[in-house]
């Protein structure tokens, strides 16, 4: 057989059809039920679109405001005053709707990374399911990049409501009475590498130069370097490796690395010392530059970006002198723990290895769905979070839960109050800590006995989150995004939960005991 001149020609068909019972036909089926069965989503979406057109409006409206203004007049010509502050946006081309958004936005915390990523490119592009879903709906995907920017437009307060809709969606089916409430931590990496306080002086450092060196563009001063500057910089590039390759391990090495970081410090100090005055100058023309408005927001963003890092190296030069000079502990919330997310923090979670990223607070119901997602500052203990999840659990469910089971990370006496001012019947912490809280008769009594065996439930949630979600590292960077790409996968899991409770239901019809066990 010879093969043909032309494999990827167009192939002519009357149906297409895609696979029957594949798992990406049953999410979108079941996230297009969702969107139906509540279509205030669609508007929510909808004033979150509005809006972030709104402000690119009003940003091209200044612009054209600030060449106005500088636009002589010409005596035959009648000029159009300037009209007032933008509150709608007018006809346009066509936005891509509100509907395609949301069901994207579901899309990316299933395929559990953006859209610019290989694998979710791929998905979307050659599935043939994806393909049939929106031709039949009349819709036309839009590009990644597109794609990406309506997605992120959402904000977090609609991710929450479509979690809310989720919650009433099952209590409306009756699959689950929500009168068990799991929950547990866990640890998230971030976008970021492992720090060394010598890698991250020297990463800042390196930033500050490269984006003073782009100011021309933004119609800014270059910063002034001195040839000093940049040899000192040169010169920490490699104490930075020779400190990442010494080691540790005999005394020889440590005092090697601790003359070597003495150097360093110098140096950066000087450094430091340096740039502030070039940042300084620099600030002094922001003060006076007189572009459009867009290119002045741009301006104003890079140099803060130049203060906010060199303020980071002073940090980074304190915590690293007490560390290494002094030996002393330095607190976590005082040290500059990435270059490239600030809100990152060092998380230390039982016998795991540690991570620089996130620690998410999830609750689950007792029939499996996610209830509450959020995400503190930093590494938070766990005792303060077992509160404002449980109040957002009762806020989404209108239930008060009757079983209440966490591990011994959320014990105190005075979050045993608080449960029970609730009235919460049954507050299972397992551990010694909960044990010490417990009177006897409840700790050995068969409810609390069951409570503490829902424990393994929790753990099966958090392994099927990372392993079919990617939930275990996030791409965005920075608290807000961070939440909302989490919120996203949580999401998705759901809707996956609702579409294997719907296939289970049909194939056993509602059998209250088998669907008890498949949760």
């Amino acid at each position: 057989m010879r093969p043909t001149t032309a494999p990827f020609g167009a192939i002519p068909t009357l149906l297409l059809s895609a696979p029957d019972d594949s798992d990406l036909l049953l999410f979108l089926a079941e996230a297009h039920r969702l969107v139906e069965s509540s279509p205030a989503l669609l508007t929510l979406v909808d004033a979150d679109l509005d809006a972030h057109g709104l402000a690119k409006k009003a940003m091209r409206h200044a612009d054209a405001e600030w060449e106005r203004e500088r636009t002589a007049r010409l005596a035959c010509c009648k000029q159009t005053e300037a009209t007032g502050a933008l509150t709608r946006l007018m006809e346009g081309r066509p936005r891509t709707s509100a509907y395609v958004v949301l069901i994207a936005l579901l899309l990316r915390g299933y395929f559990g990374a953006g859209f610019k990523s290989c694998g979710a490119t791929t998905m979307m592009q050659e599935s043939i399911t994806v393909h049939v879903f929106f031709v039949n709906l009349g819709m036309k995907m839009p590009g990644r990049s597109t794609l990406t920017e309506l997605v992120n437009a959402v904000t977090n307060a609609t991710r929450e409501r479509v979690l809310d809709a989720q919650i009433a969606a099952v209590l409306g089916l009756g699959w689950d009475s929500f009168f068990t409430m799991l929950q547990d931590s866990t640890h998230v990496e971030g976008n970021s590498a492992w720090p060394t306080d010598s890698h991250t002086l020297v990463a800042l450092l390196e930033r500050v130069v490269r984006v003073g060196a782009s100011l021309p563009r933004l119609e800014l001063p270059a910063l002034e370097l001195l040839p000093q500057v940049r040899k000192h910089i040169e010169a920490m590039m490699r104490l930075d490796r020779e400190i990442a390759l010494g080691g540790g391990g005999t005394k020889e090495r440590a005092r090697s690395r601790r003359r070597c970081y003495g150097k360093l410090l110098w140096r950066a100090r000087r450094v430091r010392s340096a740039l502030d005055k070039a940042v300084a100058h620099v600030e002094a023309n922001l003060a006076l530059l007189d572009v459009l408005p867009s290119r002045k927001a741009m301006a104003v963003r890079a140099v803060a970006r130049l203060r906010t890092d060199l303020d980071a190296v002073a940090k980074v030069i304190a915590q690293c002198e007490a560390r290494v000079v002094y030996e002393q502990k330095t607190p976590m919330a005082d040290k500059v723990l990435s270059v490239s997310d600030p809100d990152a923090g060092f998380i230390a979670k039982g016998q795991r290895v540690p991570v620089i990223g996130y620690k998410p607070q999830v609750a689950r119901s007792g029939g499996g769905f996610i209830t509450a997602l959020l995400l503190p500052q930093g590494n938070a203990a766990d005792s303060g979070q077992l509160l404002p999840v449980l109040d957002a659990v009762i806020r989404r469910t209108g239930v008060t839960p009757k079983v209440l089971s966490v591990d011994d990370g959320y014990a105190s006496q005075a979050n045993v109050d608080a449960v029970r001012d609730r009235k919460v019947p049954v507050i299972s912490i397992n551990g010694a800590k909960g044990r010490a809280l417990t009177a006897p008769a409840d700790w050995d009594s068969e409810p609390y006995a069951e409570a503490r065996d829902l424990r393994s439930a929790v753990e099966s949630l958090m392994f099927t989150l990372k392993q079919g979600f990617d939930f275990g590292e996030v791409a965005r960077r920075g608290l807000l995004a961070a939440h909302a790409e989490m919120l996203e996968k949580a999401l998705a899991y759901n809707v996956c939960r609702m579409a294997t409770k719907r296939r289970f239901i049909a194939a056993n019809g509602n059998d209250e005991v088998a669907i008890a066990r498949a949760a």
